[in-house]
């Protein structure tokens, strides 16, 4: 296993953390499947994130971009070896 191998390693493991992190740490947004079935009566506050919620929600999308482009970057350069 060659330097950046692990480096990459740790980065992917870093990041998958982050996301699991962020995304339990963000609001649910939903009433579940009692909602679905039943109807949700607050449909005035749909779509708006406030706070730290849509600070949690940039950070896992962006998070989500590097676990991606770390991936392929791995699977790219494991290939020409």
């Amino acid at each position: 296993m060659s330097l950046y191998e692990i480096i990459l390693g740790v980065v992917l493991v870093v990041v998958s953390l982050l996301i699991i992190v962020f995304t339990l740490g963000q609001e649910q947004k939903g009433q579940g499947l009692s909602a679905a079935i039943v109807g949700e009566n607050s449909l005035m506050g749909a779509g708006r994130e406030r706070g730290i919620d849509a600070k949690l929600g940039k950070l896992t999308k962006v998070c989500g971009v590097v676990f991606f482009v770390v991936t392929l970057v791995i699977c790219v350069l494991s290939a020409r070896l």
